[in-house]
């Protein structure tokens, strides 16, 4: 290391996102500073006590350097070429037990294990195989932690960011010191697949007349299912899986082998990408500046010009890089913004490292001028970090000190309850969630354009909401102007929780356009008043049925019946009127009940029933206790009720009767200080759709 220049010059270097004594969870961050002294310092290296010194432009006096990290105390000695210099500590904490993305190269069972490459990188890049392959990939993966943590950062949520799979292995990030380090690993995954078969054009997503565009997502899917890491035991699901296609190839007419797609299931979330522009790719950090600032026009007999945006060499090395991290955001959960990477701004991600462009082609400009300001970089949308926020790849100790700070505890919503909407009158509406509500989206058409968040109180918020009351009013004035006339009276709510499914309510305002019931033609006193709520199931089959009251506090038993998906419902109820004809169940009960649901005599000469759905064969009874009632009813549901599930008021819980594991689990309950006065829905041969009346009495 070189000695050290003038200790008096050391305040002479302002660093705006590091404080002297860091501690980062990325391998990977991104430095940007200030010369304070303007004396025309034109480059200024970083010095670290065992990795190699690199060396970064300064630009009007700004700079930006991309450091690696190696696990532990780094020590970096910025210093200029006029002798200006600052010392930080850098401390690298790795977060290894979060959940993290498994990077993967996958290839067809005889490949040629090349990807496409002009001639004259070739011959610049000593070959196109799999090595080099792997070597571009992992060094793409340390950009986007690097990009990704300073977001988040600039987002006041610190310093965090996803992991990586790693391995002790050689490191190919520095192109000088090639060492055992800890290193991302690249997964092969082989595919039973030949060549030919992956460069079929019927799975070609850019074949607008594929019969299978989305073909190459489930042979991804297929090689993760199978490969090592998966059946691993004791691996956390779901497994997260970015994968490069090998075999994609331009053959002048279309990029076969190819797609851009993100998603998954309940036990695998899957990012896919071709690799016809990774021969732009830095292969190591000596390589980041001269690769994002190649203006060599790309061979477009040799090469994929992609989507017109890749011109020349950085620009299909941004555009590339940044779609695959696109999709990487869809496998973290994000869907499209109306800015940012989930929109497209990764064409721009150059800038984000960089304090200089080169020539444009894509829009035949010069692009910024140096410096390049944070407000010119590309970006992840606000929404995309508050998600990453509460997301197990991106957990930091500490927050598990704050308790408003409710961290997921698990990425899939099986068996846990969707919110609910509770109309409240005068165009409001209380939306519940038990997982804990961290933001509610307004979204028109397809994209969201407004939000309210609720962050944790150690980043400065509220904490999630279990609660939240809404009003059409403070909904439409969060919309911006230019999208406020067209969708007034026409934009969804999204919910999202930490623990639970999110839940998206479709043309909302219609749902809050609701007027009060009257319920004396139902049996109750003229001065009650009814409230809706939203059905669960499927509002457009069967037929419609009126509201069926139900004196929810002389409710003595239930009769549910129910095959495969709920059949009906019958309420047993005492009453006093002697108008009311007794109707007495038989003294039939079918074995399995849960235990604590003890048998309640009947006061035969008291009681009525009343009978919603259809009546069958197989059911089962539930009898309350004397001062008991029924609290909620959680329901299975999708195209149809399958299943239902009963609380009580003494915490009590039936079985779940019907398809327990079919749709999605949604919760009928009357908000706070109000309760059940009946029951609507839809049916045909079996329940389609339910949904419960509330009020005051």
């Amino acid at each position: 290391m070189p000695p050290l220049p003038d200790t008096k010059k050391k305040e002479q270097l302002e660093i705006f996102n590091l404080q002297e004594i860091a501690i980062v969870t990325s391998p990977c961050i991104i430095i940007h500073g200030k010369c304070l002294s303007n004396n025309g310092s034109k480059t200024i290296q970083v010095q670290h006590q065992s990795l190699p010194t690199l060396t970064y432009p300064v630009d009007e006096n700004f700079f930006k350097i991309t450091c690696h990290l190696q696990p532990g105390e780094n020590t970096l000695t910025m210093v200029t070429d006029t002798n200006l210099f600052k010392i930080i500590k850098c401390i690298y904490t790795p977060m290894y037990q979060n959940l993290p993305v498994h990077l993967c190269l996958l290839i067809a069972r005889d490949s040629p294990l090349l990807f496409d490459s002009p001639k004259s990188q070739i011959q610049k890049e000593g070959g196109n195989n799999l090595d080099l392959a792997i070597r571009k990939l992992r060094m793409a993966g340390r950009l986007m932690q690097a990009f990704t943590n300073e977001q988040m950062l600039r987002a006041g949520f610190g310093q965090r960011c996803f992991q990586f799979v790693e391995e002790y292995a050689l490191d190919t990030i520095f192109q000088s010191s090639q060492e055992m380090r800890n290193t991302i690993k690249i997964h092969i995954l082989r595919s039973d697949k030949t060549t030919k078969e992956i460069r079929d054009y019927n799975i070609a997503q850019q074949n607008k007349d594929a019969k299978n565009s989305g073909g190459l997502f489930d042979i991804a899917m297929n090689c993760v299912r199978g490969s090592e890491f998966f059946n691993q035991p004791g691996l956390k699901k779901p497994v997260q899986a970015a994968v490069m296609f090998m075999d994609t190839h331009w053959d002048g007419k279309m990029i076969t082998g190819h797609a851009a797609l993100g998603g998954g299931t309940s036990d695998i979330k899957l990012a896919i990408f071709g690799s016809h522009g990774m021969y732009s790719w830095p292969t190591c950090m000596e390589q980041l500046l001269p690769y994002m600032l190649d203006t060599t026009k790309s061979s477009t007999k040799e090469v994929a010009n992609d989507c017109n945006e890749c011109g020349s060499h950085w620009e299909c090395c941004v555009v590339t890089m940044g779609a695959f991290m696109h999709e990487i955001g869809h496998l973290l959960g994000c869907p499209h913004e109306e800015n940012g990477v989930m929109l497209r701004d990764y064409v721009r991600l150059n800038r984000s490292f960089l304090t200089r462009e080169s020539f444009c082609l894509r829009t035949n400009s010069n692009g910024a001028k140096p410096p390049i300001y944070p407000r010119e970089e590309c970006t992840w949308h606000r929404l995309d970090l508050l998600r990453f926020l509460y997301h197990p790849s991106f957990t930091l100790p500490q927050d598990f000190y704050d308790p408003s700070f409710l961290r997921p505890s698990k990425i899939n919503s099986d068996g846990l309850t969707q919110p609910a909407l509770f109309p409240l009158g005068n165009g409001s509406c209380m939306i519940k969630s038990e997982g804990g509500i961290y933001c509610i989206e307004i979204i028109c058409g397809d994209l969201t354009r407004a939000y309210i968040e609720y962050l944790p109180k150690s980043l400065g918020g509220t904490g999630t909401q279990k609660e939240v009351i809404l009003s059409l009013q403070d909904l439409r004035s969060r919309i911006p102007p230019n999208h406020l006339e067209k969708h007034a009276n026409d934009f969804k709510i999204g919910i999202l929780c930490t623990n639970g499914p999110n839940k998206t309510f479709d043309n909302f305002p219609n749902l809050l356009n609701i007027s009060t019931i009257s319920m004396a033609k139902y049996n109750y006193p003229g001065n009650v008043k009814g409230i809706k709520s939203p059905l669960l199931g499927n509002s457009n089959r069967g037929s419609e049925f009126d509201i069926i009251p139900i004196n929810i506090k002389n409710i003595t038993m239930v009769r549910v019946y129910y095959g495969s998906a709920l059949d009906g419902l019958r309420f047993y109820q005492r009453t006093d009127d002697p108008n009311k004809p007794p109707s007495i169940p038989p003294r039939t009960y079918v074995s399995g009940l849960k235990d604590s649901m003890k048998n309640f005599s009947i006061n035969d000469k008291n009681t009525y029933n009343v009978l919603i759905g259809n009546e069958t064969t197989n059911f089962s009874d539930i009898n309350l206790e004397n001062g008991e009632i029924i609290k909620e009813f959680n329901v299975r549901c999708g195209a149809w009720i399958d299943g239902i599930q009963i609380v009580t008021s003494r915490g009590r819980s039936s079985p779940m009767f019907g398809n327990a594991n079919g749709g999605s689990l949604g919760q009928l309950k009357a908000p706070h200080g109000q309760q059940i006065l009946g029951i609507y829905g839809r049916k045909s041969n079996w329940m389609d759709a339910i949904g419960i009346v509330y009020g005051n009495i």
